[in-house]
């Protein structure tokens, strides 16, 4: 299984993220990862699951897998909102271009709790999310999925 992970030979790496979301009594809520500022990581950040594309996965798959991996959500994949990219330093003189594609997912089930890679997970109201992902401008502007979402009306609230 190969994974499109940049490498100085081929500085291209593709991502696919979940915008896991549910119906509330003030509108829609989403599924967001928190990771707080520490040694090996020098922000305090919120984000949307996502994670590298294997070779032998669907965009789908990817999704499914990364958003189990990271929240321990089952989620069924609904519709592509779109793709952002980005571009980040593999190595001093290596830029690499990166493309994440986003889709909207319903959770199914929660199968486990515990969580590796980010702190803690949080289900918030869509502007509060807007605003939490907004404030982290290092790499993805992810709030743009979010202007899509609503846009596209494929969350209508």
């Amino acid at each position: 299984m190969k994974e499109y992970r940049a490498t100085k030979e081929h500085p291209f790496h593709i991502s696919c993220g979940g915008v896991v979301y549910k119906d509330s009594k003030g509108g829609v809520k989403i599924l967001l990862l928190h990771r707080f500022k520490s040694e090996k990581w020098p922000y305090d950040s919120w984000h949307l699951p996502k994670g590298t594309k294997h070779s032998d996965e669907l965009d789908s798959q990817t999704v499914e897998r990364e958003v189990f991996e990271e929240t321990g959500y089952q989620v069924e994949v609904l519709n592509k909102i779109g793709s952002l990219k980005s571009n980040y330093n593999l190595e001093k003189n290596t830029k690499v271009n990166k493309v994440t594609h986003y889709y909207l997912c319903k959770p199914i089930k929660k199968v486990r709790n515990q969580i590796e890679e980010h702190n803690e997970t949080k289900w918030v109201e869509l502007s509060e999310a807007i605003k939490l992902v907004s404030s982290f401008k290092i790499w993805e502007r992810e709030e743009k999925i979010f202007l899509l979402l609503k846009r596209n009306l494929l969350i209508v609230r």
